[in-house]
């Protein structure tokens, strides 16, 4: 009976044992109250965030798809690479200023069109429109450049035809290749020091050494000869490094503004609010279409300029040839008179 007694006890305290460890876990230790405090939590945000995309999306679609906050201030602590572009206007021409090439913005929106950004008080989101590049234009080639007739694009919105028309006074790179090659002939035959201007239109003509031939043409006094021969692949070149002036300067101020877009973050650490340029998407993938045009523009524009200039260099050896056989001839016919 004792040891029957004791085993029973022993039951008993063992019971006591597990019901005291039930309640301990029942109330929570430090180790279980962490985790199951960690695990409700997280149910309960989930739950929480579930149930406040769902009424944002039914409102949103309440109200025909357009939003229903005011979300200006996902760009409020926003960088200066981002605030100073992407705001109401012209995205090309806002990105332009950024890098010193404001003169250059109408004549890039013609070339390869523009991203129109409006986001006034009224608007909850920004709003982005293209615009189209202008349609009387060569954009394969230089050609333009070299007759004249660039264009230029005002800013207008909605964009129209209307907002296209020839840039200056059409006074293309060929004109102006003859005025300056005449105005630095004249300085060599009177012995006057060159402007700056001039100097650098020397250094820019890479494919001729247009100061040699002037001089030659001086001392020969066939100036207006070298002149006709020669200007049409002086102003080819200098058509060619204006436009592709203009196709880098636009491929690194479309660039500019995507990477400043891209990789921007808070303009102050310590500020909870973070720069959300994802709001800008569509502007910033406007942006980089953009961009692809003027590189294929720049691709197809080199081979075309290095077509016509090997058309224009034939030309060049073939008047050289008729030239020589034109005095060859003269001196023989002049060496037939003599000996009669």
């Amino acid at each position: 009976m004792e040891a029957a007694t004791n085993f029973l006890n022993s039951i008993q305290v063992n019971d006591c044992r597990l019901a005291n460890r039930m309640v301990q876990i029942a109330k929570g230790d430090d180790n279980m109250s962490g985790i199951i405090e960690e695990m409700t939590g997280y149910r309960s945000v989930k739950q929480g965030f579930a149930k406040s995309y769902q009424q944002s999306r039914e409102k949103i679609e309440a109200n025909n798809n357009n939003p229903t906050e005011d979300l200006k201030d996902a760009l409020a602590n926003c960088p200066a690479e981002v605030t100073d572009i992407f705001r109401t206007g012209s995205l090309l021409s806002h990105a332009a200023s950024r890098v010193g090439a404001e003169d250059w913005a109408s004549v890039m929106r013609a070339r390869v069109g523009d991203v129109y950004m409006r986001w006034d008080d009224g608007d909850r989101v920004p709003l982005f429109t293209a615009i189209p590049q202008c349609p009387a234009q060569d954009t394969e080639s230089a050609q333009d450049f070299l007759t004249g007739k660039v264009q230029t694009r005002s800013l207008n919105f909605p964009p129209t035809g209307a907002d296209c028309s020839q840039d200056g006074a059409g006074r293309g790179a060929l004109v102006l290749a003859r005025e300056r090659m005449q105005s630095i002939a004249t300085k060599i035959r009177t012995r006057a020091a060159l402007s700056a201007e001039e100097r650098q239109f020397v250094a820019n003509v890479r494919t001729l050494p247009v100061y040699r031939m002037l001089e030659w043409g001086v001392r020969q006094g066939v100036v207006d000869s070298v002149i006709a021969d020669t200007d049409e692949l002086v102003a080819l070149t200098l058509a060619y490094q204006m436009l592709n002036d203009l196709t880098r300067t636009i491929d690194y101020t479309v660039t500019n503004a995507d990477r400043g877009a891209t990789v921007a973050g808070s303009a102050d650490g310590n500020n909870k609010n973070v720069c959300q340029t994802r709001i800008l998407s569509k502007g910033i993938e406007q942006l980089r279409d953009l961009r692809d045009e003027v590189l294929r523009q720049r691709a197809q524009m080199r081979q075309s300029y290095m077509a016509a200039l090997n058309q224009a260099n034939l030309s060049a050896n073939y008047a050289g040839l008729l030239r020589t056989r034109d005095r060859d001839a003269r001196d023989a016919a002049g060496a037939a008179a003599r000996n009669q």
